[in-house]
């Protein structure tokens, strides 16, 4: 015996199918698909939609189009790019504190030497890159920076640039550049070597040799400190006397840079400054005695009243000599 069951075509539980429509889901998908256009129409208008809800479906634009991700939109750049500039001179004003070349220069030379964190290298090619760019050269400081892999994204080395690994290298403002109010060191110098002769700070003559003082103060002095020049002085009088045993005396390779080759040996006293050093490699290289030469090794400007002992040199290292020519 069997029975059969009826069932109302109105019945159905989704909304508008007939008797002769499957009521099932798969039509009712269908029904969505072909009746997406309708249902778009609706959810411009704002009307409701057949579920009773205002439609949400994306226009015709928006779908054809990929959504970008709010982030990629605020980035801008792809995640193994990062922001960088053209490395520029930073100007400031000192207002706290009266910098002289010799104290801005020792201010640097301890900076470099005390960096514990970081890379040494990164620190070495900022040091050589700042040294350039205070002088002008540009154009070597940003290819030292760009051969380091230092990222500078405002492009002023004082507000903060990165290593390859996104390390964060912080540089005060001395450190970066010279004041624009930076004071004479010749004055400077002057004074301190009058205090120290007991002459009088106004510069007045308290017996005959006052002007004799003042004289040899300027002529002594020049354009640097008055520790650098005596050690010069000092050196001079050394060498004109040939005070050096065999054993002390070290040689010394310089590859100039105003020269493909060769390089120029010298040899000189393990005592000797670097100022003693420059003056060997003027000598043997041909070079007037104006021109300027800075001594670098590993990055590292050499001061020329130490020694190259004092200041970390290897012997048997070549070392490097920058050369500018005085106009």
């Amino acid at each position: 015996m069997g029975c059969c069951f009826s069932r109302d075509s109105n019945s159905s539980p989704y909304p508008g199918s007939t008797a002769g429509q499957h009521g099932d889901s798969s039509h009712q998908i269908n029904n969505n698909t072909h009746g997406h256009g309708h249902h778009h129409r609706h959810s411009q208008t704002g009307q409701p939609s057949l579920s009773g809800g205002l439609s949400h479906a994306p226009s015709d634009a928006s779908s054809a189009t990929p959504r970008l991700s709010r982030s990629a939109v605020r980035r801008g750049v792809p995640l193994n790019e990062h922001f960088n500039q053209p490395i520029r001179p930073h100007v400031w004003k000192s207002k706290r504190r009266t910098w002289t070349r010799a104290t801005i220069d020792r201010e640097r030379e301890v900076f470099f030497d005390t960096r514990v964190a970081g890379r040494p290298e990164i620190w070495a090619a900022l040091s050589t890159a700042l040294a350039l760019l205070r002088e002008g050269d540009q154009q070597t400081a940003q290819s030292i920076v760009d051969a380091a892999g230092i990222t500078v994204p405002t492009g002023d080395i004082c507000e903060g640039c990165y290593d390859e690994s996104g390390a964060l290298y912080k540089l005060p403002e001395a450190i970066v550049a010279d004041p624009v109010n930076l004071a004479d060191d010749e004055d400077a110098a002057e004074v301190a070597y009058k205090c120290d002769a007991g002459a009088d700070l106004d510069g007045d003559a308290d017996g005959d040799t006052a002007g004799d003082e003042t004289s040899t103060a300027k002529l002594v002095l020049g354009t640097g400190s008055s520790d650098d020049l005596l050690d010069k002085e000092k050196e001079r009088r050394r060498e004109e006397k040939g005070k050096w045993n065999e054993r002390d005396v070290v040689k010394v390779t310089a590859r100039l840079s105003d020269r493909g080759g060769p390089d120029v040996v010298v040899s000189i006293g393990k005592e000797q400054t670097v100022a003693a050093l420059v003056r060997r490699i003027q000598a043997e290289a041909g070079l007037p005695t104006s021109t300027r030469i800075q001594i670098v090794y590993l990055g590292k400007f050499f001061r020329d009243s130490q020694t190259l002992f004092e200041q970390g040199w290897k012997e048997g290292n070549v070392l490097n000599a920058y050369v500018r020519i005085s106009k």
